[in-house]
């Protein structure tokens, strides 16, 4: 299995995906009426996993693959490196806000990149994606679930005026500055790999399309509490 080609939807890739479900399930589920000291050494265990993986990552990446990296890819900027980073920030005492770019954007993007990751191999760079990426959802259903804490309807535009008018021209600009192969939200290139964005126009036009299917993502990520709310009335 090590070393073999990354087949989508193969055995190895499905498996992975079977662990990340069950974990992000039923984890939660395990500690929501567990004593406040279990609940809060899981939290702050959740925490230093993610953050084990944002440290260490770039180091993986530069210092231990057959194919390293260049620097300016390593940088923690990606969507889904920020979603680790304001998950570890909230639990160990955040603000709220910091939970809800977490949740949508982590269920919107750690999700797709799980189902469509950027991996050529069963290799090292393959555990240390699905284990980032899964430990996003393990994090945000932890958050919602044993923390007691949810999204509400007006926090779709606030996430989405912080992703588009704030965060996007930045990381933008850092790609820029950087050069070629930065390369951060993809907002540069394509991924390499099999992805969705195959299928969109060339970066930056792709924005054009994938803003709007982003904030629709969001609503439709929302609509289990939508639902919820409107029968509890």
């Amino acid at each position: 299995m090590f070393g073999t080609p990354f087949e989508l939807f193969g055995t190895v890739h499905l498996i992975t995906i079977a662990v990340v479900i069950i974990t992000s399930i039923f984890l939660p589920k395990f500690y929501k009426n567990k004593s406040d000291h279990q609940i809060s050494m899981m939290k702050k265990i959740i925490a230093g996993v993610i953050a084990a993986h944002v440290i260490i990552s770039p180091y993986k990446d530069l210092y231990l693959l057959a194919n390293p990296y260049d620097w300016r890819e390593t940088i923690p900027l990606h969507m889904c490196d920020l979603s680790e980073i304001f998950l570890i920030w909230f639990l160990l005492g955040g603000p709220r806000i910091l939970y809800i770019c977490a949740f949508f954007w982590g269920l919107g993007g750690a999700t797709m990149a799980i189902l469509t990751p950027d991996i050529s191999h069963h290799d090292l760079d393959y555990i240390f994606f699905m284990v980032g990426h899964g430990m996003i959802i393990v994090g945000i259903m932890y958050a919602t679930v044993t923390l007691g804490n949810r999204p509400y309807a007006k926090d779709i535009a606030t996430v989405a005026l912080i992703t588009a008018l704030v965060l996007l021209p930045i990381v933008y600009v850092i790609n820029l500055l950087l050069g070629e192969p930065a390369n951060f939200w993809y907002l540069m290139s394509k991924p390499a790999g099999a992805s969705l964005m195959d299928v969109f126009p060339e970066p930056p036009y792709h924005l054009l399309v994938t803003t709007p299917i982003a904030i629709a993502l969001f609503y439709l990520i929302y609509l289990p509490y939508f639902i919820k709310d409107r029968v509890a009335k």
